[in-house]
């Protein structure tokens, strides 16, 4: 059955606050004193978990359910086999949530999720249900994107962090270093543009989409412009803003970047990159792996990763959207202890080093980033990893779907010389505040 979009966020919008009416009849405090002990007799969970990216050829899925399983050899676990495209992933799980099915147990979710599930009754609130100090080994925007209104409904996994790919062979060839600021890096490419040594500076991801979103966060984070406040109002205003919609529509103005990247996701930048069109690459960190691969990358052996570039007088560099996956417990599993045992191995320490060694993906522990076993994987993004300033987009609403649609439309506009940036950061503003209210399309 498919669910309309304002049915089921208006249908849930009064649990945002503490999932106060239970689940499927149940108080949540039966509910929560089922999930807090792990059973001793035979049960079996289904885990909605799409493929996890392997970096040495195992199914990584598959190792950390034996290993789940050698602690506890009463709970078997079924792999629910997810779908690869994250909007359709959600739409799937929505339904099946909505419909009060007991199954999946426990479901692998975006990072941008937990307002919209929390508010919706969708996902069990885990924070009574966690130590104090449960916390503290994770980045600070993972908590941050993990709540609704004081609950957590998401534990973390894994994570995905932005980088700056650059060509090492053609700074060198020009005696320049690696930009620690934008304005440094349009000076650079250009320089080497000029040279005829690169056809394009500077590629990213411009598309009207999520992929989007996320660089309009970074670019807003870098000039310290956030774009929801504590209370979760519109706060998107001032010369923050402006300047980091200026700096995309000038990437484009000056031929650094492409006038296409208005049209690029993930793949179109990398593609370019790999091809040897531009000097350097916003990328998530799988695109170190694409990139060295000598059997699909012109530029295999030629290439280095450093944090992003910040602005000229602002903060450092390394702001990186906060990407990744984590594990919703479903509240109408007919095993919430098993359930809640399983999310919670998922974020540990066991769970995190088999990620680690065989994933590749960015473990969300930050203790085991500093192993040596990082260093041994030949991966520059996981040894960079801990030092990167990880920033939420603005998902503390279930309106999050229609924020984010808002700076994408804009942020391409501006991009694309539709707009001026102060007309693309009123238009984004009004946008959002439409959005908040639940009247956005």
């Amino acid at each position: 059955m498919a669910l309309r979009r304002r049915t089921l966020l208006a249908s849930g919008l009064a649990l945002g606050a503490g999932f106060t009416s239970g689940c499927a009849g149940k108080p949540l405090d039966t509910l929560l004193t089922q999930a807090a002990h792990t059973p001793r007799t035979p049960a079996t969970l289904t885990w909605w978990v799409s493929e996890i990216p392997a970096r040495n050829g195992p199914v990584v899925a598959d190792l950390i359910i034996r290993a789940f399983q050698r602690r506890h050899p009463n709970i078997r676990v079924r792999k629910s086999n997810a779908l690869s495209a994250t909007d359709a992933n959600r739409a799937a799980v929505t339904t099946q949530l909505a419909g009060a099915s007991p199954t999946p147990d426990v479901y692998l979710g975006d990072t941008t999720w937990p307002a919209q599930f929390g508010a919706n009754s969708l996902a069990l609130p885990l924070q009574k249900l966690l130590p104090k100090d449960f916390w503290e080994g994770y980045p600070p925007a993972l908590r941050r994107v993990s709540e609704y209104r004081g609950a957590v409904y998401a534990l973390p996994f894994y994570t995905d962090s932005a980088y700056l790919f650059y060509r090492k062979d053609l700074l060198a060839k020009h005696g320049l270093p690696v930009p620690r600021t934008w304005e440094e890096l349009l000076r650079t490419s250009r320089k080497i543009q000029r040279a005829g040594d690169a056809a394009y500076g500077f590629l990213w991801q411009a598309n009207v989409s999520e992929s989007l979103t996320c660089n309009v966060a970074e670019f807003l984070a870098d000039a310290d412009a956030p774009v929801l406040d504590g209370e979760g109002k519109v706060a998107l205003n001032g010369p923050g803003a402006e300047r980091a919609f200026a700096m995309m529509r000038q990437f484009t103005e000056t031929g650094v970047s492409p006038a296409t990247v208005t049209t690029y996701v993930e793949a179109d930048s990398q593609d370019a990159f790999v091809g040897g069109r531009g000097v350097f690459l916003r990328n998530w960190s799988y695109a170190w792996g694409n990139a060295a691969d000598r059997s699909a990358s012109k530029i295999a052996g030629r290439v280095g990763v450093a944090p992003r570039p910040g602005f000229d007088g602002g903060g450092p560099p390394g702001v990186s959207c906060a990407g990744g996956w984590s594990n919703f417990v479903n509240p109408n599993s007919h095993n919430l202890g098993a359930a809640v045992a399983f999310a919670r191995f998922c974020a540990g320490e066991e769970a995190q080093m088999i990620l680690l060694k065989n994933a590749g993906v960015i473990p969300a522990m930050q203790e085991v980033l500093t192993r040596p076993e990082a260093r041994q994987a030949g991966d520059p993004t996981l040894t960079m990893a801990h030092g990167l300033r990880l920033v939420a987009r603005p998902v503390q609403t279930p309106y999050y779907s229609q924020v984010s649609k808002a700076l994408y439309t804009q942020g391409n506009a501006v991009t694309g010389g539709r707009t001026s940036p102060a007309g693309a950061v009123r238009a984004a503003r009004e946008d959002i505040r439409t959005a908040l209210e639940g009247r956005a399309l």
